[in-house]
């Protein structure tokens, strides 16, 4: 690799046509009049400060990027930094590398080389195979400090150029946490295998010596657990998983609906970090062996808002497990236009919402997006004027405009319990965040009776079924006829990248074999995500509903009294408009939204 100094660097941006020659001029004089600046506040002129800006890699760059400027041909993209190190890098013909933190083994970037040689010279290493080391670098002309590199660990390095950004926060991010692991797993006195002693541990080993735990309140620990909280925030996601293993603890992450191994530490560290974590979820640390539940609010480094944990704790094989649920306020209270609804959905579940009384049911699977889809409903419907109670199992997000009861069974706070009593407190909406029981059904039927508008959710496949489901529990079907507005089904697919997303033809007969609506077309054009950095080529980034939603209308009620099946009811529902799930992911793979495969994957299981 060549010596890159400034007139190079200008010269290589020129050529890639990032730059033209006025440009060129304009940052020329720029960097003449800081590095006068720097030369006058040293006091004059200095032979290193020479050099420095002899060199003018990586300050040049800096200049570009402050300057905003915009690339010298008829693209006119932003100089940003990215931009810059891509264009150096097709010149130079190096490879550049998007840093992905989920694609980065912990173990190769923090014990490859020492700290302060990697971030000295913005080196990173990420992959070591058959005796290839591949790093990334900022600087194009790191020759002789990757040559260090091969000779101390006796490989051969292949480099790539990324931002000196992106390297800089990895280094300290991964370097800060194995920090943080090493000298908790030091004051443990353990090894990090299975000489650890843990009664939670059912395949346990017998040691005699006495054992030092790590105690949860260590400063160590402390910053190990808020960078898991942190990240996961900055990762977008929804379920942080601690899991005991018989060597290691397993750290996953749950994105998009897809689990992702992020940390793999040592065993002696697991016992401290779960401490730890039961401490601020305010459970009891000595019992280890019961399933527990708490929460935890924690705040948001970007800005003012906090996010809520769901903990829970469970005994496992090799330990205690902890799984928690992120309830981030941005996701759980959205706007309802941008959830996915049809216009024709969208109309009916404004109905309800706009009802004085009866009860709306929302069913789906765990992790089907419901409680996003209540809580953003009770969100556009408070108001100073109305009275809106919760009852929760646990409360999932707390919100000064709802007045929110949480379930407690071990003093018999039941649903049923506060059911019976909560009418005395002059609700005009109750949220009952499960219908699992007759006597619980029969609270809500009765509040609906009562001039109340009722939401719940209940376990069933589909709209529909939550009739039959309700008729099973042992409602009368004129109880449910009279008091029921409707029911909405939802599931959550995964969406097309917007980055990556490129069309494909593919054949209309298989499409329809498969269950899709397609008429009239060989060859049908649908979209898919081919890959890339920004959803860690997956081809998914972020996620939407599809639903499946009917109202009450007379033939359903005289079906209902009459006791139908659940085919009959809803060929009535699909004959008075109702969209299946099925048939709302069809239209949304029509719409480049979602694919082929996420639609089967979501629906499969109901058709």
């Amino acid at each position: 690799m060549s010596f890159l100094n400034s007139e190079a660097l200008l010269d290589l941006l020129v050529r890639e046509r990032l730059l033209n020659g006025d440009q060129r001029q304009y940052i020329v004089l720029q960097k003449g009049k800081q590095r006068h600046k720097l030369l006058k506040q040293r006091g004059g002129r200095r032979q290193d400060d020479e050099q420095k800006m002899d060199r003018g890699f990586p300050d040049l760059v800096d200049i570009i990027v402050s300057m905003g400027l915009e690339t010298g041909d008829t693209r006119k993209i932003p100089l940003t930094e990215e931009v810059i190190m891509r264009a150096v890098s097709h010149g130079l013909k190096i490879p550049f590398k998007k840093l992905d933190p989920l694609e980065l083994d912990m173990e190769t970037v923090t014990k490859t080389i020492p700290r302060s040689f990697a971030i000295n010279h913005l080196i990173l290493p990420m992959e070591l195979n058959n005796g290839i080391l591949e790093v990334v670098t900022y600087y194009p002309d790191n020759q002789h400090v990757l040559e260090d590199i091969e000779r101390a660990n006796q490989v051969t390095v292949r480099p790539y150029l990324s931002t000196r950004t992106d390297i800089k926060k990895i280094l300290a991010e991964f370097f800060g946490f194995q920090h943080s692991i090493t000298a908790a797993e030091t004051q443990f006195g353990g090894t990090g295998t299975a000489a650890t002693v843990d009664i939670g541990n059912l395949e346990q080993y017998v040691r005699l010596a006495s054992t030092k735990e790590l105690s949860s309140s260590d400063q160590h620990i402390k910053a190990a657990v808020n960078h898991l909280f942190s990240y996961a925030l900055e990762q977008r996601a929804s379920d942080i998983h601690i899991e005991p293993k018989r060597n290691i603890c397993m750290v996953r992450y749950r994105i998009d609906g897809i689990l992702h191994t992020i940390y793999k530490l040592p065993k002696a560290v697991h016992t401290a970090i779960t401490s730890r974590i039961k401490s601020l979820a305010r459970l009891d640390i000595a019992e280890k062996r019961r399933p527990q539940d708490g929460r935890i609010k924690i705040g948001r480094r970007e800005g003012d808002s906090e996010a809520e944990i769901r903990v829970s704790t469970v005994p496992v094989a090799f330990g205690e497990k902890t799984v928690m649920r992120i309830l981030n306020p941005d996701v759980v209270f959205q706007n309802l236009d941008d959830l996915g609804f049809s216009r024709r959905d969208r109309l009916v579940y404004n109905s309800f919402m706009s009802a004085a009384h009866g009860i709306v049911l929302v069913t789906g699977p765990t992790g089907s997006g419901k409680s996003t889809t209540l809580y953003s409903t009770l969100k556009q419907i408070a108001s100073p004027e109305r009275n809106i109670i919760t009852v929760e199992d646990p409360v999932e997000m707390v919100h000064e405009e709802f007045n929110q009861i949480a379930v407690q069974t071990q003093i018999d706070v039941t649903f049923s319990n506060i059911l019976r009593n909560i009418l005395r407190q002059d609700p005009d909406v109750i949220m009952i965040g499960e219908i699992r029981d007759l006597e619980t059904a029969t609270y809500a039927v009765q509040a609906a009776l009562t001039g109340h508008l009722v939401f719940s959710t209940l376990h069933t496949n589909d709209a529909v079924a939550t009739i039959i489901r309700l008729q099973d529990l042992g409602l009368e079907p004129f109880l449910i006829a009279s008091t029921m507005l409707g029911a909405l089904a939802q599931r959550l697919v995964r969406r097309i990248c917007p980055h990556c997303t490129e069309p494909y033809p593919t054949d209309a007969a298989g499409l329809q074999k498969l269950g899709f609506p397609v008429t009239g077309k060989d060859t049908v054009i649908l979209h898919r995500g081919k890959g890339c950095v920004q959803c860690r080529n997956t081809g998914y980034l972020g996620r939407l509903g599809i639903f499946e939603i009917f109202p009450m209308s007379e033939q359903m009620k005289k079906l209902i009294a009459t006791q139908a099946g659940d085919r009959e009811l809803r060929q009535v529902a699909v004959r008075e408009g109702m969209t299946t799930l099925r048939e709302d992911a069809w239209r949304k793979v029509q719409a480049g939204q979602t694919t082929v495969e996420e639609a089967l994957r979501v629906t499969g299981e109901t058709y």
